[in-house]
């Protein structure tokens, strides 16, 4: 009987340390990240990109690019991030292997104006940064006078003098009303989708 009595009370204390230790493990990461100092870092623009697909089918669609004009990221740990990247809108650029240049040219120019994202008006477009978790990264996109929230799917590395941001995801401008990506109703198959997916690659430093 004693030495069911000792075996069990044995059991509980090794619970109860393990449990304590557990916790002890987790609240020390959680403020190391919150201690850790806070990095800055700003863009690469020459070394980033963003690659742009905008399709009204799997069959039909049209590639091309933007440039960012500036950007800035502070990094406290992995996930407090914070930071704001401007995106030129006159950069634009149409990249279809097979559209002659007088073609990507005249695309490029209808993608500027006001049915789309009237680039004489709007030529900016600013991406601010509030968090990364769960592999996303939190982001309010301002765009056209408007405001999107949008956690984007993206892997963000920091090893204190060079951070990097990369994924690839969809954002559907829906929301935002833009003429051009409105449905047709009278020719639906030539409706542009208003779903367009981005391939992103930010290289910042620590500068």
């Amino acid at each position: 009987m004693k030495k069911g009595i000792v075996l069990v009370g044995t059991m509980l204390t090794l619970l109860i340390v393990s449990c304590g230790g557990k916790k002890t493990t987790e609240n020390a990461s959680e403020n190391a990240s919150e201690s850790a100092a806070v990095t800055k870092f700003t863009i690469d623009t020459m070394a980033s990109s963003l690659k742009w697909k905008g399709s009204k089918s799997e069959e039909d669609f049209h590639i091309g690019s933007l440039k960012f004009k500036s950007g800035t990221l502070s990094a406290q740990g992995q996930s407090n991030v914070s930071g704001e990247f401007v995106v030129n809108m006159n950069s634009i650029r149409v990249e279809d292997k097979e559209l002659p240049a007088d073609k990507k040219e005249m695309l490029k120019g209808h993608l500027a104006d006001k049915d789309y994202f009237d680039v004489s008006k709007f030529p900016e477009v600013v991406v601010k940064v509030s968090g990364y978790k769960d592999g996303k990264l939190a982001t309010t996109i301002s765009l056209l006078g408007k405001e999107m929230k949008q956690d984007i799917p993206v892997t963000l590395t920091n090893d204190g003098k060079k951070a990097t941001i990369a994924g690839t995801f969809d954002i559907d401008f829906k929301s935002l009303n833009i003429e051009g990506l409105k449905v047709n109703e009278k020719k639906p198959e030539e409706t542009i989708k208003s779903v367009i997916s981005f391939d992103l690659n930010l290289v910042l430093n620590n500068k």
